[in-house]
């Protein structure tokens, strides 16, 4: 009786394995995290990325300010940028930035206004700023696109505070040294500058152009109100 207890044991034992390998999990998903629809991305509800945009300072300014144009006077712009998306083809954004604008100015074009008589070396103007933007983006095609950005059109609207505002001179010294000089703050530099803009773009590039409204140099006593061109165009790479 007990060899037949033992062997009735020892089947039941056997037939256990191939019971249990049938409940070893072959596919484990979270049903409510699977069903639901993405919210961010470059052409969702939602999207966020970072950019760099680099432009060249254009267009004319006073007669007694002549500019140095070209490498000398630009303004380089890191900030970052939340979408909110609408429909598939309009959609707001909103910019927080900082932003390095740099006016060079001209020593052989021309006579200078005050306070910006005198000769030297090298001279400019820069602004250090904290810039908010607000956009409408247009985006174009008629069918869906996808979760990509596409190509857009965006119109803008930017202002800010200068958190610094310098104006820098450098010179040669008789002693073949050089000398700089800074003025912090002066009193005929704007603190506060806007304006509004175009953004054409197609995935992360985009050709920017800005127009400034407000005064970058506020009028001096005794002499013509001066200011430096109000046009900046440039490139805009987006990290997404």
């Amino acid at each position: 009786m007990k060899n037949k207890y033992a062997w009735l044991l020892l089947a039941g034992a056997s037939g256990l394995g191939p019971v249990a390998r049938a409940q070893q999990v072959l596919l484990h998903s979270e049903v409510a995290r699977d069903t639901l629809a993405p919210r961010t991305g470059p052409n969702r509800r939602y999207f966020g990325h970072f950019y760099l945009s680099y432009g060249l300072v254009a267009g004319s300014g006073s007669a007694g300010l002549p500019l140095r144009y070209g490498v000398g006077s630009t303004e380089v712009q890191l900030g970052g940028r939340l979408k909110r998306r609408f429909t598939d083809n309009l959609a707001l954004t909103a910019d927080l930035r900082y932003a390095y604008l740099r006016y060079a100015l001209a020593q052989d074009a021309g006579p200078k206004a005050a306070p910006f008589g005198p000769l030297h070396d090298t001279e400019t103007l820069t602004y250090h700023q904290l810039q908010g933007e607000l956009g409408l983006r247009l985006n174009t095609g008629l069918r869906p696109r996808g979760n990509v950005m596409g190509t857009y059109l965006d119109l803008l609207g930017y202002g800010g505070p200068a958190l610094a505002a310098n104006h820098t001179t450098s010179d040669e010294t008789p002693t073949q040294g050089r000398l700089e000089a800074t003025r912090h703050q002066p009193p005929y530099l704007g603190r506060w500058l806007g304006g509004v803009g175009l953004r054409l773009g197609s995935g992360p590039l985009a050709l920017v152009g800005r127009y400034r409204l407000s005064e970058a140099l506020r009028p001096v006593e005794g002499s013509a109100p001066l200011q430096p061109p109000r046009w900046v165009v440039g490139l805009e790479i987006g990290w997404f």
